[in-house]
């Protein structure tokens, strides 16, 4: 970030942090950004054809099953957290809704609080350290992730519904199974044939925990959760 001098210069100053503090709503929103956020410092501009500097947020989601979510709550969240207000886009091929900004004190802010820019995969990201030293974070954490990253499968035999939730990224299944075995939640050993693993939470006692303890903000995986 740059402040023009008196004689008409430029210097360099250095970003402002705009969270100091921990919270219950900085951690869920990290796990929000675990799930289908991306942080990046630069963007690939097509008409100039060439990378230009905008440290951009984002979060992706569907623009109709997540629209009430990302709209509602996900940004009203941001600004009370930040006081920054997310642009709404629509993706004009595919069924996507996108939260995105372009703001250098809020990127250097996600960075301090733990999350890594660029490709979460190929960084092999996980959750941060700090959100472990409460119970409360790791809630609100792992609520945010599920709640973008996560499903609510319907189940025909049985009469509840099971929370699935696959990644690709070694460190972030270690971490979640961490969080997840810190809350006593017993969960499905990671399993699948490629590199993207799947795990559940399918028995009908942690399934009422999990709505119990940590629940959900997403309205689309609220109106699935059906516990007898």
């Amino acid at each position: 970030m740059k402040k023009p001098r008196k004689n008409g210069k430029f210097i360099s100053i250095k970003p402002k942090l705009l969270v100091k503090n921990h919270s219950e709503e900085l951690a869920e929103f990290i796990g929000i950004m675990l799930g289908d956020g991306n942080i990046n410092p630069t963007y690939w501009h097509k008409k100039k054809k060439k990378y230009m500097q905008q440290y951009v947020i984002r979060i992706c989601g569907h623009k109709e099953d997540d629209k009430k979510y990302l709209i509602n709550y996900v940004k009203p969240l941001v600004y009370r957290l930040f006081k920054t207000k997310f642009n709404i886009h629509y993706h004009k091929s595919k069924k996507a809704l996108y939260l995105a900004i372009g703001h250098k004190n809020l990127y250097f802010t996600l960075l301090y609080w733990g999350l890594i820019p660029g490709n979460k995969k190929s960084n092999n990201v996980k959750i941060p350290d700090w959100i472990f030293s409460n119970k409360k974070y790791i809630r609100a954490c792992i609520r945010g992730l599920i709640d973008t990253d996560g499903s609510v499968v319907i189940t025909k035999r049985y009469k509840f519904n099971f929370i699935w939730l696959k990644s690709s990224i070694p460190n972030l299944r270690d971490s979640i199974s961490k969080a997840m075995s810190m809350l006593n939640y017993k969960m499905d050993k990671w399993r699948g044939k490629t590199d993207t693993l799947q795990t559940c939470i399918g028995t009908k006692y942690t399934i009422k925990k999990y709505h119990k303890e940590i629940s959900s903000n997403n309205p689309k995986h609220i109106k699935r959760f059906i516990i007898d």
